[in-house]
């Protein structure tokens, strides 16, 4: 009756921490003094997009949008900006087997040994996995001085309320790393 608790509670355990569904990475170049950052635009490239649609950019600028403004930068259009945001959501279809096996037994009993034969079948899944990729370069000196993403954040959104919490979400734990304390 133990092991079934201690079972039921580590498995409970590792839905719960598989739950966020995409792991957060960022990098920074430690030299730039980030409070002297106040104004963004974006970087007009849009390279990498990797096939998605329109609506996942406007969801992805919209979050990142009222991140930043929430952190109290302001978006300038007119002038030159501090820094340039670059953002791309990156789409790629991966795969994965599975083998199952049927029969196949071998044995000690009323014979000396007896056995039977076996089969296995094995299955290739496809499925799209996403990542959502911020990058933050210097105006002036056209150097990236910071880069976070969102590892398997746009995987599996089928339906567009999910995909604006997902995303919404997605990039505000990737902001939350900048500017770096």
């Amino acid at each position: 009756m133990r092991l079934f608790h201690l079972t039921s509670g580590l498995l409970a355990l590792a839905l719960l921490t598989g739950c966020a569904g995409y792991q957060i990475r960022y990098d920074y170049d430690v030299t730039t003094h980030f409070s002297h950052y106040k104004t963004f635009d974006y970087y007009t490239s849009k390279k990498g997009t990797g096939g998605t649609s329109t609506f996942m950019d406007t969801r992805i600028r919209a979050a990142i949008e009222r991140d930043l403004e929430a952190k109290g930068y302001v978006l300038e259009t007119k002038a030159d900006p501090d820094f340039l945001v670059t953002y791309y959501p990156i789409v790629r279809e991966r795969r994965y087997r599975t083998t199952t096996h049927y029969g196949g037994y071998w044995g000690w009993g009323f014979r000396p040994f007896y056995g039977g034969i076996g089969t296995s079948v094995s299955q290739v899944h496809t499925y799209k996995e996403g990542t959502i990729v911020i990058e933050i370069s210097d105006f002036r000196t056209n150097r990236l001085i910071w880069r976070g993403a969102a590892e398997g954040a746009l995987t599996g959104l089928d339906d567009p309320q999910d995909a604006n919490e997902v995303v919404n979400r997605a990039v505000r734990d990737i902001l939350d790393r900048f500017p770096p304390k």
